[in-house]
């Protein structure tokens, strides 16, 4: 096979390795920290795998062409001859690759030549260096770099104006290190020194990531439309030191900064947020990090009285001794989630039509090894974390799954040994009840499996209805029943508790650990139970631990799912009943899941069954929605003593009892159930008539019940495979 060039190997795996990507405008930056960087993979994708892109842009990243600086000699010895080179009008994007070094320089990249990038080496970052004053040039125009072309980006740079700190007498003192005036600009991992007004944020929308922002007084200041992300803020010197002075001129204008996930740091103490330099400044943080050094009211007091009703000073869920917002001025603005979330996503920005990542630099040429090294040792490693909650916003639960449910060549070395074994070796099998697979019922291919199965078997279901009654016994761990996405794929049963007793009813009952089922639909055909008869009947039983469910739809009526023991998870499914429908003693995670009650009698969702405070068990239910036919349905009964069950985010139509929770029958239960719910939304949510004994959970308490970690699985929790 001989050697394959880098641009060639990674061309190949992003056409046909690679999802076309529509960047999200809407999908907001989280909360927490590790998952930003996710988010960033997610929405701001390369080319190849982009959709949605402004056509000039994509005709430009089709032919990019690199050009190289080297004050020691090279192609080029200044940036500034560099620039010259490359056309007017140009429609291609113009890497310009600048060596390691010192590059004294007043450079301006003109209007007319859109497209192009500075890049250097992160372990040696080139420095653009000048001393220009407002004296000299007027203030805009003393920077040392001034962008006033479209798409532009900048990579491991450091900006910097030498000359010296304005000590207040010298006129015309101010000395910028960039301003950029151009649409559609981003800026990685770039650093900016100077004091006053370091950073002329002028005009535009654009990006800045992992960079550092330092200066005195006004260090980021204009009229932009801009994004900072995980940014360094840091202010230096012993005088009135205010980061921000966007240059907002009426309530009409859309622009403003927004710090998200930055850090506020400095010498002395005192620092300002922000000023109202003119009438209208738009400017929030949100997750930002502010050390003790912030000013306790936050942002430098108006000058001009009427400005306390024009400014927007926005703090959302920063950190650290100088977020708290006791001492702010009263005119910083109480913004909440969904105004938050505004500021948070690259809709912000215009991002998804135009924000690239950052270009990588060539390798050269690979040996066919060391292709195969690369595939196995270098792509990431991805290690889910049990502490990550589940977003309040519904938008963000395929990230957050994406980044903490990973497949299983992300995942090697960090699940379970066994599971780990198990995956790499996987068997598929497929069942067909009309022929042309290797069985035609679903019992056939599990009595196919060994005991002491050691292998991940994936049974593929052809669509259809499939009338067994199935167990899949504790001996034959590892397996997976697949339906085909889009299509019904039924199990159904009549079992009931007069012919099998209860819990041995279910149509598929799970003994064994590591079961997985997606697209499938579980049923008992049994008729709905009158009083006072034996007519409970299941539609599934699991037992077994590490279990997980997806897009499965479970119908029955009294006792529908015994979710027995175990840990377990339900993502995206339908569990319909009448009386108990959710029982047992599970460890058990429901995401996105519909609860629906059907009947007119008596009717309730859950009996968790713990009997003490020592059992870790206990049922949660995330982003789920309740609905059914008539009224009066309950969220739980204590069918023993120590039943746990919270709901979160879940939205409860008015068929939801106004109580809530069903009244204990024995009265010592009150004291000894756990019935929480947190940030509920709907008519059937509220709490004026609910039970005395509903807990009033907090963010704190909450949290638990919101991560892996309350199944522990981080070590076993994989998305279902592909049809």
């Amino acid at each position: 096979m001989g050697y394959i060039h880098v641009s060639m190997l990674l061309a190949m795996v992003m056409v046909f390795v690679t999802p076309m990507v529509l960047a999200d405008d809407n999908t907001p930056i989280p909360e927490a920290k590790p998952q930003a960087e996710q988010w960033f993979k997610t929405n701001v994708a390369p080319l190849p795998s982009r959709k949605g892109l402004d056509p000039a842009l994509v005709a430009a990243e089709a032919s990019p062409r690199t050009i190289n600086v080297n004050p020691k000699g090279g192609e080029f010895k200044t940036l500034t001859d560099a620039l010259k080179s490359i056309p007017e009008k140009n429609t291609k994007r113009v890497i310009i690759k600048m060596a390691p070094g010192e590059y004294k320089e007043k450079v301006t990249i003109d209007k007319k030549k859109p497209f192009i990038t500075l890049m250097g080496d992160p372990k040696a970052m080139p420095v653009l260096t000048y001393d220009g004053t407002a004296a000299q040039y007027g203030t805009v125009n003393s920077a040392s770099l001034i962008i006033l072309s479209d798409y532009f980006i900048a990579v491991n740079i450091i900006v910097k104006n030498s000359a010296p700190k304005p000590d207040g007498k010298r006129k015309g003192a101010q000395a910028l290190a960039m301003r950029i005036s151009g649409n559609n600009a981003a800026f990685y991992n770039c650093k900016f020194h100077g004091f006053q007004d370091t950073l002329c944020d002028d005009a535009g929308n654009h990006f800045f990531k992992d960079c550092y922002i330092e200066g005195t007084f006004d260090f980021i200041f204009g009229s932009g439309t801009s994004m900072y992300l995980d940014t360094q803020l840091h202010a230096v010197g012993d005088g009135i030191k205010v980061i921000s002075a966007h240059a907002g001129k009426s309530a009409e204008e859309k622009s403003g900064y927004s710090f998200v996930h930055c850090k506020v740091t400095g010498d002395g103490g005192g620092i300002y947020l922000g000023r109202s330099w003119k009438s209208h400044p738009k400017v929030v943080y949100a997750y930002t990090e502010m050390s003790s050094l912030v000013n306790p009211t936050g942002w430098k007091a108006n000058k001009v009285a009427a400005h306390d009703k024009t400014v927007f000073y926005g703090e959302y869920k920063c950190t650290g001794p100088g977020s708290h917002t006791a001492k702010r001025v009263p005119f910083t603005q109480d913004i909440d989630e969904n105004e938050a979330n505004r500021f948070l996503s690259l809709g912000y920005i215009k991002g998804s039509s135009w924000l690239l990542p950052p270009p990588g630099f060539k390798m050269g040429y690979i040996s066919p090894s060391i292709v195969a090294f690369i595939v196995a040792f270098i792509l990431p490693v991805v290690l889910a974390t049990d502490t990550a909650p589940i977003p309040e916003v519904r938008a963000q639960i395929p990230q957050w799954f994406k980044t903490n449910v990973a497949p299983y060549s992300q995942r090697k070395g960090t699940l379970d040994p066994a599971l780990d074994a198990a995956e790499a070796a996987r068997i598929i099998v497929t069942v067909n009840q009309k022929g042309g697979a290797n069985f035609k019922s679903i019992n056939e291919a599990i009595k196919s499996i060994p005991i002491g199965n050691k292998k991940r078997v994936i049974i593929k279901l052809a669509p259809g209805i499939y009338t067994e009654k199935v167990t899949v016994d504790v001996g034959r761990p590892f397996v997976t029943l697949l339906g085909q996405p889009g299509s019904q794929t039924v199990l159904t049963y009549h079992g009931t508790a007069a012919q099998y007793g209860t819990v041995e009813s279910a149509t598929l009952i799970i003994w064994s650990d590591y079961f997985m089922a997606a697209n499938l639909i579980i049923k008992n055909t049994s008729p709905m139970p009158k009083p006072g008869s034996q007519g409970q009947a299941l539609a599934m039983r699991i037992n077994g631990d590490y279990a997980a469910f997806y897009t499965c739809s479970f119908y029955g009526f009294q006792d529908t799912l015994c979710d027995d023991k175990g840990n377990h998870f339900f993502k995206d499914c339908y569990i319909e009943g009448t009386y108990d429908f959710i029982f047992g003693r599970g460890a058990s995670l429901y995401l996105n899941t519909k609860l629906h009650a059907v009947g007119d009698g008596l009717r309730v969702i859950t009996a968790q069954s713990r009997q003490s405070n020592t059992e870790q068990n206990g049922y949660t239910f995330v982003h789920c929605k309740i609905t059914g036919t008539g009224t009066g349905i309950y969220l739980g009964r204590s069918w023993m003593s120590h039943p746990k069950v919270i709901y979160a985010f879940t939205e409860m139509t008015s068929v939801v009892n106004p109580s809530g929770w069903r009244e204990n029958f024995n009265r010592a239960y009150d004291k000894t159930v756990f019935y929480g719910e947190y940030k509920c939304f709907g008519p059937g949510s509220h709490q004026e008539k609910r039970v005395p004994y509903t807990q009033d959970v907090d963010q704190n308490e909450v949290r638990p019940f919101l991560t892996l970690g309350y199944i522990k699985g981080s070590k076993w929790l994989l998305p279902p495979p592909k049809y």
